[in-house]
């Protein structure tokens, strides 16, 4: 929503500017404003299905589904398009082929952004369905970045209503709190993250409004690409660890999250096989360990207690890296359980780093990326031999671990 509002304030007509005919300049902004906020939110309406129905399986397979592709964002581009004809004309104001084009665009390009943004983290999206249905993963940007949210700071001096601005206030105030309360962000960034808020925010009130989102939009991809090269720099260093230390395994992936508002610290997990084993190391890695080693890196508390049956790691510690610990199966049980269980091989459309448990003579799948507690969670599951239970429609995503369905 707030890159959504920043770019309707960016693209809307400056107060005073010559008036081309059709809306007004008020009525134009207003239109692009509504329209940008409500279409940058869209694609996320793809919950509903499975929040009716409960299932937890369903939602897993459907989240960031069709509404996260080219093809669902271009339609849903023409249906806001659409009621935005309906309003205009209800409303009787005059519509010519310039705010068209603008309304158009705005709807389109709020919408791309959208599934843009949320490729950037580790759930990953699959946008060119129905041509290409493999999953891509940006692991770049965690999945609440607050930095995001303290680019849009100079809108709380932009955006014409009181409600508006108060919006923005109380989302700086909750990314503020966040890096403060999370005990996810280590101090020092939290105070560079406070120093960035209090500097946008005086572009905004000082500078003419065009560079005041100039600016925005330059922090916003300024932080996108810092994190994008710390990414590109991690996994580099990751690899060749690999290759040195874990040279008798395959690494299937390599799966990267940052610590929010830390460019420094980044959550890794290492789905690998070796002769007969499936493993799973997990840990944190410190792009910078002479400045902040893994050990005092943040996150550790929320892998403290969780479903996976996770291990301690034997290997020796280093200042870049600190291993949570593994989780090591069989390499074909998950081919197992997915041949047994339909709703296992189901969710395997979903899952990137999957593990399976067998306990109290029931099979459990899950997703390590989302497991934080030990019951069942967000991405764990119990499957059960019931036919009744399959999904009635599988979506046509591509297993992200393929390589362990093959018995």
């Amino acid at each position: 929503m707030l890159v959504g509002e920043t770019l309707a304030e960016t693209t809307a007509p400056r107060p005073g500017s010559p008036d081309p005919g059709g809306l007004s300049q008020q009525q134009r902004r207003n239109l692009l404003v509504t329209l940008t906020a409500i279409a940058s939110n869209l694609p996320d309406l793809d919950f509903l299905s499975s929040a009716l129905s409960g299932d937890k399986l369903q939602y897993l397979l459907e989240h960031r589904g069709y509404t996260h592709t080219v093809i669902g964002a271009m339609f849903m581009a023409a249906v806001a398009y659409l009621l935005c004809e309906v309003w205009c004309r209800w409303r009787q104001w005059p519509l010519v082929a310039r705010d068209r084009w603008q309304i158009a665009a705005a709807a389109a390009l709020s919408l791309l952004l959208h599934i843009g943004m949320d490729f950037t983290n580790n759930y990953g999206v699959h946008p060119f369905w129905p041509f290409y249905n493999g999953w891509l993963y940006g692991d770049t940007i965690f999945i609440w970045e607050p930095l995001l949210w303290t680019a849009a700071a100079p809108l709380i001096f932009l955006l014409r209503t009181k409600v508006a601005r108060a919006l923005i206030g109380a989302l700086l105030l909750a990314a503020v709190a966040a890096c403060f309360g999370s005990g996810l962000v280590p101090t020092a960034f939290s105070v560079v993250m406070i120093a960035l808020t209090l500097a946008m925010m005086i572009v905004g009130r000082i500078c003419t409004r065009t560079t005041a989102l100039m600016s925005a939009i330059a922090a916003w991809l300024m932080v996108t690409a810092t994190f994008a090269v710390s990414r590109n720099a991690v996994e580099s260093q990751v690899r060749r660890f690999a290759s040195e230390r874990l040279a008798d395994a395959t690494v299937l992936d390599y799966v990267l999250t940052p610590m929010p508002a830390n460019p420094v610290c980044w959550d890794v997990m290492l789905p690998m096989v070796d002769a007969n084993r499936y493993v799973i190391r997990h840990g944190t890695w410190s792009l910078w360990p002479a400045m902040l080693p893994a050990q005092e890196c943040p996150g550790g508390k929320l892998f403290q207690d969780i479903t996976a049956p996770m291990t301690a790691v034997s290997a020796d510690q280093v200042a870049a890296v600190r291993w949570r610990g593994e989780v090591i199966m069989q390499r074909r049980a998950i081919a197992d359980v997915t041949a047994s269980y339909c709703q296992a091989a189901a969710f395997m459309r979903f899952a990137r780093v999957p593990w399976v448990l067998e306990r109290d003579s029931t099979w459990i799948v899950g997703d390590l990326r989302y497991d934080r507690e030990p019951g069942l969670g967000f991405s764990e599951l119990e499957v059960t031999s019931d036919a009744v239970n399959c999904p009635s429609a599988l979506p046509p995503w591509l297993a992200p671990r393929s390589e362990l369905l093959r018995q």
